[in-house]
């Protein structure tokens, strides 16, 4: 009998432990999306286009092209945009890289193309412009005024964008910078996001990452938090999350690693690569002031 169940549990122990992964489903949408930390895609002028929308958004018209999300994880958390709802604002931060060598505005995001677009472009400059093109108006906003002077540099454009649909104003966040807030024209009728959570990234030539995008407008300590990748505290879209995203993607993209991943990866190889013939050497470093102390000492 105890020979019976030894063989049991070596048959379950040898079982593959792979087979949660090939039940894997990359076609089908489910609750559960990508996670896209330390990814980035790179678009291209030349027809590279990508579009996000959160795992239980359902695209109207459905994409042709491959839908990315994953069916892992169950839940029964009910989401409530099946429709977009109405009355709403909106915030969308990202980190982008453009070098502006073939367009000198490009167009970075499409927000709810369908719906009200909101069409954000940037310039040589540093500055914004907002394109509401169902109200038939524009906005240059300019994130030229320090309001914080402990967050550190970065490869990145970080930028925030906030707009209160109930105040009816604008703002632009970058880096440490941020820009003056604008009433944004009566005369066109008040702004109203529809809340369709898709965006859409096409038009330049460059990198996005950490796309997140909320339902209402962004404090300053909320904004704070994603310019410094989260140091003083976590932050996840509440529509959009770059740990929990579906995405399609159109002609010239490419998905990879971060810089930051890339050049971990490459130092790490290196340290693990073949040591020079004669073996390995035994470098001491001695500390400058311990080393003149010690010198000092002797005469």
């Amino acid at each position: 009998m105890k020979l019976v169940h030894a063989l049991l549990v070596v048959a379950v122990m040898s079982a593959p432990v792979n087979m949660e992964l090939t039940m894997k489903s990359w076609t089908t949408p489910g609750p559960q999306g990508v996670n896209l930390k330390g990814k980035m895609f790179t678009l291209s002028q030349s027809g590279g286009r990508i579009s996000f929308y959160p795992p239980y958004f359902y695209p109207t018209p459905w994409p042709s092209t491959p839908y990315y999300t994953t069916t892992d994880i169950p839940t029964t958390t009910s989401y409530p945009w099946t429709t977009a709802p109405t009355m709403r604002s909106v915030s969308v931060c990202l980190r982008y890289l453009t070098d502006f060598v073939e367009e000198s505005y490009p167009r970075i995001f499409t927000l709810s193309p369908s719906s009200t677009p909101l069409q954000m472009t940037t310039d040589q400059l540093g500055g914004y412009t907002l394109n509401f093109n169902s109200y038939g108006y524009t906005m240059y906003l300019k994130p030229s005024i320090r309001l914080w002077s402990n967050i550190g540099p970065d490869i990145w454009s970080r930028v925030c964008l906030t707009v209160d649909s109930m105040k009816n104003v604008a703002q632009v966040f970058s880096g440490s910078n941020i820009s003056i807030r604008k009433v944004m024209p009566y005369q066109y009728g008040k702004y109203v996001w529809s809340g369709e959570p898709v965006i859409e990234f096409e038009g330049f030539d460059g990198q996005v990452t950490d796309v997140q995008m909320w339902d209402y407008p962004l404090s300053y300590r909320e904004v704070f938090k994603y310019m410094t990748s989260g140091v003083y505290g976590p932050y996840s879209g509440s529509i959009l999350t770059w740990s929990s995203i579906s995405y399609t993607p159109r002609g010239n993209t490419l998905l990879e690693d971060v810089y930051e991943w890339q050049a971990k990866q490459q130092i790490s190889g290196r340290r693990r690569g073949r040591q020079p013939k004669g073996g390995r050497k035994n470098r001491k470093f001695v500390n400058v002031e311990e080393r003149e102390e010690g010198i000092r000492d002797q005469l």
